[in-house]
């Protein structure tokens, strides 16, 4: 079990730049949903890619957060860039995901 928004609120509070404390509350505000929560969770994920531009998850994330807000084009680049990380990466944790994007770009 994760932890909730509340505590996760508190781990970013503590250090706003560490990138995996934001990915994971971009992933909980996914999870609970509602446009103010998804709203947050893309300023979160957004940070999170621009800091850490290796993390494979951060793509898949925020492409999901940006298709259900209605923004298309923006999840679209989102996903072709992390496919595109996906390519360069070798067996490293995360590389299932690029399959995972394709396939949500096929469906968009």
């Amino acid at each position: 079990m994760g932890l909730d928004i509340t505590k996760l609120r508190k781990l970013v509070a503590i250090d706003e730049n560490d990138p995996l404390s934001r990915f994971a509350l971009g992933q909980a505000l996914f999870r609970e949903g509602g446009d103010e929560a998804l709203v947050e969770a893309v300023e979160h994920l957004l940070f999170t890619n621009k800091t850490d531009a290796e993390h494979l998850a951060t793509y898949h994330m925020l492409g999901q957060v940006l298709v259900k807000l209605g923004r298309g084009e923006e999840a679209k680049q989102v996903l072709i860039a992390g496919c595109e990380k996906a390519k360069t990466v070798g067996d490293c944790m995360g590389k299932d995901l690029g399959p995972a994007m394709e396939e949500m770009l096929a469906t968009m």
